[in-house]
């Protein structure tokens, strides 16, 4: 197995943890609502939530480096969206390992009265 691939299961194995740990960390919250359309979170520069390498310890020294970015509705795949709300507040959002962005993974967050609600 080559190193590249090596890395690139590590990345993959982490990422839904890490997308759903963004989404519930206040801090991350905030970055995620402020994100505009293609504009785009990198954690080599923003870090990782608080709780994802408590929750993951195994992770540390591993060089994990994913981004996000923000997406219209329209930019993601109808097998991940089928069923998701199209409310007004409603954020939709993709992430992938920085390395390997054909190894993404979409999520929408309502983020209505404050309180987000996640698909």
């Amino acid at each position: 197995m080559s190193n590249a691939r090596i890395v690139k299961k590590l990345h993959s194995r982490y990422l839904a943890d890490f997308f759903i740990e963004c989404s519930q960390d206040p801090e991350w919250e905030k970055k995620l609502r402020e994100l505009k359309i293609e504009d785009k979170l990198n954690t080599a520069e923003a870090g990782f939530p608080e709780d994802f390498q408590a929750f993951f310890p195994e992770t540390n020294g591993m060089g994990l480096e994913y981004s996000i970015e923000r997406v219209t509705l329209a930019d993601v795949p109808r097998a991940a969206s089928c069923w998701w709300p199209v409310e007004e507040n409603t954020h939709y959002y993709m992430a992938y390992p920085t390395q390997f962005p054909q190894t993404s993974i979409y999520m929408a967050i309502d983020f209505t009265d404050g309180h987000e609600h996640c698909c």
